[in-house]
């Protein structure tokens, strides 16, 4: 009866705990309130397909969980946020996020800015994960022996995301045997395997976040539906599925079986394409384009990284020994490419290293090469380097070699004149770095493109922003003094940002933040997270020049900004591709978004590595010089695909070049060759992703856009309704406490002002504001807010009277049809928790009338609730005498509105047995097939013995036909046999999961007595 309205004022006690209970309790996915509800508690507006993503998540928890498979830029990072958000408001206590070490940082902020949750990294070690909270954690680190059991050790969690599912647990299926036996002491996929163990353990239900669960192979898609599938009964055994779905070695789909295999996928695999959704986003994706400008080194410069690179290549150099060698060299190689500075300072640690190897033992210069390789990291911001490795095996490898390293020596060479040399070339090496003083024929590029970003800016062709990428510190404070020398630019226009941002500058611009924009009522983030939403701040509002490390990669959202220098490359592309997306995302308010690039015009090694990246790859989209002519058009819609399928082996494969060539020939043939195999791969990818794609999405493009048509038309009105009753179950508390209050009219919608009071919990005692809706300036009332979760408590600690008078509004009158008017009777309020394929709790009124036992329909009892209610004093009179509905009525009553609301309950529970009945009947009838063609197989063979028998010509042909007729007819029985056991569904794991599914189907509710009233209807 949502159409009557409630009393104005305050409301009666039981009121407020009939209201509190509505408002907490769990309900079904699809029902408006519960995916509502989280987009409170966030500070976004959720696009449909958004929406239809979380209601898909929801409905499978129970039941294992799904994969969220929205294409490039559709955010799946929002959707598994608004899943977080309200699980957290349904009780969830613990939440694991796995990802790439690289992308915690921005875990971290978008779950902070989006919906104000503090995350934790968690460490693998006892107690690194231990408490309450969301716990995030690099995959390397999860799936290390110590990450896992530190995190079994903790205890389970309500619920895991692993983001970027594609690039390591994908390869789960390669520790699986022949005969679909799982090996626990495999050596792959080692990394996929312990956090599949870990969550066995606890049943933890699993989000998995990947636009490509189909790379290379269909057993990939197999690996990754076993994260959400525990029962494994949806695709089967892996050899099973093989027979069925595979041909030629897991590379395409058996002819036929494509609607089969997509209806299965359905069930667990969520995915929205750009096209589908480019109706409903406030703005549509914008282009992307790439401008390469081309510098000439000159010639002292030229000699000088030459001479350098042959010196590094050297395999005998004595400043590039021991354990930490291959960190030392990869790190110089880096800081080279990126300035004349980097290379400096470089030259500089190398000489000091040398210079300390002559005058220290081998074990003061060991802690050395520990210090120095730090050195270089801390300058790289480089914590993948630091992490522990994936195994090789984990990686979904397209192709490229494992990417184990070349054996190193460990040993120190300790002869002092060799050392000396060595120092003595290195020094040399110093004052020619020196000697070129500003030839820097790569910043004077920069100047080119910074005035042509300007130019465009000031012709209203683009924001007139850009923002610098560069791997090294030492390069960001270069490229900064020199822009100011330059004139260009005055230090207000340029913004510098790194991992570590506490220079005075970002100290005076984090005060300025703070005092420009209102800080809002919820948790305040970390002095880090404030001080990095302070120097995006202030690059909107202030500068022109964003420059930043590989920090800034990370989490940072640019979208006002269009255009992103890469001042230097790293060698994974998927931190390029980080950098790009920092501005090229949704709401993106130019077109096109333009990546700058610089390449020496005489390093064939730069060239060749640019060419994988942007041909090969397609990571900038279409390339053009500095005079707009075209060197490469982009043959798809965008790289992100390409890098996500394609780029995780190749920072691994430019390492191993580098770590084995010897001459810069070497090097140059060795790119030469990775351009061709990433060729390869790329074309391999591509007739595997033409295949398959349409697996996983679906074609009828109209049926989805209906669907999101009307989640658009439905959510405002839910959030309405939602934001009503948050409003009315806070004020209402207010109002019994004696709390001062007031609604006003804000900047952008209503805002309730609490006053101070020792009465509001111990956190809120000095007051509060909230927004009633929607807001930009103050955090809005949701589920999991301190003044919501407040009058939840007092609303179920009230006191209650025996009996109450009860005048219903007239808007109830009306819709109940007719009058109860001087009726009397009891009321009782239930709380049915229903335990099937989603746990659900309803609000159940039981209402009696005393003159007649008439049992009033739940709807009436709802309708009930909104009237004015007064307590009554002394116990009612009822007409005709002292008489009351005793106990025993009143139960059979709650018998009968149960069972009719159990049958309404099980209507939607059945459609999900039925469909998880043909879920079990399918696996048995993919092993049948199986095992049908077998036994035609076998019994080819015995047919074949026979014939050889019948054949044979002497005494001992015939005895050795025997024999093997006999084996061949023992292996039809066998196969005979197994056929008769499935037939009589004689299966442990088809029976397990027979069991688990009535188990959910006819598990019976559990009822929770909430209070009794007396009533007297006025």
């Amino acid at each position: 009866m949502t159409s009557v309205r409630w009393p104005p004022g305050a409301l009666h006690p039981a009121q407020r705990r009939y209201l509190a209970e509505d408002l907490v309790r769990l309900r079904r996915s699809d029902e408006q309130r519960r995916y509502a509800a989280p987009q409170r508690a966030a500070k976004i507006d959720a696009n449909p397909h958004q929406v239809e993503a979380v209601i898909f998540a929801l409905a499978r928890l129970r039941e294992g969980g799904c994969i969220l498979a929205d294409e490039v830029g559709l955010g799946k990072t929002i959707e598994a946020g608004l899943v977080v958000a309200q699980l957290l408001a349904e009780r969830a206590r613990r939440v694991l996020l796995i990802a790439p070490k690289a992308l915690l940082g921005q875990w971290r902020q978008e779950l902070f800015t989006l919906f104000g949750l503090q995350a934790l990294e968690g460490e693998a070690r006892p107690g690194g994960f231990e408490g309450d909270g969301i716990f995030l954690v690099g995959r390397e680190a999860a799936g290390s022996e110590s990450g896992r059991d530190a995190i079994i050790a903790s205890g389970p969690f309500d619920l895991c995301i692993i983001d970027e599912a594609h690039e390591v647990f994908a390869g789960i299926y390669k520790r699986f045997d022949k005969f679909g036996n799982y090996k626990e002491d495999a050596a792959t996929a080692r990394t996929a395997g312990r956090v599949r163990e870990l969550l066995a353990v606890g049943s933890v239900p699993v989000l998995l976040l990947t636009a490509t669960p189909i790379q290379n192979n269909l057993a990939e898609l197999w690996g990754l539906v076993q994260y959400v599938d525990p029962m494994g009964t949806l695709l089967g055994d892996l050899p099973t599925f093989r027979e069925v779905f595979c041909e030629q070695g897991d590379r395409q789909l058996a002819e036929g079986q494509e609607e089969e295999l997509r209806s299965r996928l359905t069930i667990v695999v969520k995915r929205t394409l750009r096209r589908q959704a480019q109706e409903f986003l406030e703005r549509p994706f914008v282009r992307r384009e790439a401008r390469l400008f081309e510098y000439t080194m000159s010639p002292a410069e030229r000699s000088l990284y030459d001479d350098v690179t042959r010196y590094l290549l050297e395999p005998g150099i004595v400043a590039f020994q021991g354990k930490q060698r291959q960190l030392l060299l990869l790190g110089f190689h880096r800081r080279m490419a990126s300035s004349t500075k980097a290379l400096a300072a470089s030259l500089e640690r190398v000489a000091g290293r040398l210079r300390g190897k002559l005058a220290k033992n081998d074990e003061d210069a060991a802690k050395d090469d520990a210090a120095d390789a730090k050195a270089f990291l801390d300058d790289l911001e480089d914590e993948d380097a630091q992490a522990p490795k994936v195994d090789a095996s984990d990686t979904d490898d397209p192709g490229f070699p494992d990417g184990q390293s070349a054996a190193v020596g460990s040993e120190l060479v300790r002869e002092p004149a060799a050392v000396q040399a060595e120092l003595l070339r290195v020094e040399s090496f110093i004052r020619r770095a020196e000697e070129l003083g500003e030839d820097d024929g790569k910043f004077r590029d920069l100047l080119k493109a910074l005035n042509f970003v300007m130019d465009r800016g000031r012709r209203g062709q683009g924001s007139g922003k850009l923002v610098i990428f560069t791997e090294s510190r030492v390069t960001m404070r270069y490229l900064r003094d020199r822009l100011l020398a330059s004139k260009w630019l005055t230090s207000e226009e340029v913004t510098q940002f790194s991992g570590v941002n506490d220079s005075p500058e970002a100290m005076a611009a984090l005060a300025r933040w703070r005092n420009e924009v209102p800080q809002g009522e919820g948790v305040p983030p970390s002095e880090e997270m404030a001080v990095r939403l302070a120097l995006v701040h202030e690059f909107r509002t202030r500068s022109n020049v964003f420059v930043s490390t590989e920090a800034g990669a990370k989490g940072l959202n640019l979208q006002f900004c269009d255009t992103v220098v890469n001042y230097d490359l790293p060698w994974n592309p998927q931190r390029i591709e980080q950098r790009i997306g920092r501005c090229h995302r949704y709401k993106q308010e130019h077109d096109p978004v333009t990546v700058i690039n610089f390449l020496a015009k005489d390093n064939e090694a730069q060239r060749l590595t640019f060419q994988i990246l942007s041909e090969k790859l397609e990571l900038f989209g279409t390339v053009l010089d500095a005079s707009d002519q075209v060197l490469h058009r982009a043959e798809a819609a965008g790289g992100e695909v390409l890098v996500s399928a394609l780029g995780a082996g190749l920072e691994a494969e430019l390492q191993r070049i580098y770590e084995r060539a010897r001459t810069i020939d070497e090097v140059t043939a060795e790119l030469r060759v990775l351009r061709e195999k990433v060729d390869d791969n790329r074309r391999r990818f591509e007739e595997t992703h033409r295949r398959t794609a349409g697996l996983i999405e679906t074609h009828f493009d109209d049926t989805v856009q209906r669907v999101f048509r009307t989640r658009q038309s439905e959510l405002p009105g839910a959030l309405a309704a939602l934001d009503d009753d948050l409003e009315r179950v806070v004020s209402a508390y207010l109002r019994s406490a004696g709390i001062a209050f007031e609604r006003t009219k804000g900047h952008d919608g209503d805002i309730l002002r609490v006053a101070p009071s020792p009465n509001l919990p111990p956190d809120l005692c000095d007051g509060v504001s909230a927004a009633i809706g929607s807001s930009d300036l103050h955090t809005p009332l949701h589920l999991k807010h301190p003044l919501v979760v407040a009058a939840v408590v007092e609303a179920r600690s009230a006191s209650l009277p025996r009996a109450v008078a009860i005048e219903l509004p007239r808007d109830a009158q009306e819709t109940l049809g007719k009058s109860y008017a001087g009726r009397q009777g009891r009321l009782r309020l239930l709380k049915v928790l229903y335990n099937g394929f989603e746990r659900l709790e309803q609000l159940v009124p039981v209402a009696v009338l005393t003159d007649t036992l008439e049992v009033l329909e739940p709807g009436v009892g709802h309708a009930i609730f909104r009237g004015t209610f007064r307590d009554l004093d002394e116990r009612m009179e009822v007409a005709g005498g002292d008489e009351r509905i005793d106990d025993d009525v009143l139960a059979d009553a709650t018998e009968e509105v149960l069972f009719a609301l159990q049958a309404e309950v099980d209507r939607s529970e059945q459609v999900r047995f039925e469909r998880a009945g043909q879920q079990a009947d399918r696996f048995l009838e993919d092993r049948l097939l199986v095992l049908r063609r077998r036994r035609e197989e076998e019994v080819r063979r015995l047919d074949q013995a026979i014939a050889r028998r019948d054949g044979a010509t002497s005494s001992d042909a015939r005895t050795a036909a025997d024999g093997q007729v006999v084996s061949a007819q023992d292996a039809v029985d066998h196969v005979n046999e197994s056929i008769g056991r499935l037939e009589r569904r004689e299966d442990d794991r088809f029976r397990t999961f027979r069991d688990h599914i009535h188990e959910r189907r006819y598990a019976p509710p559990r009822v929770e007595h909430m209070f009794d009233l007396e009533f007297s209807i006025q």
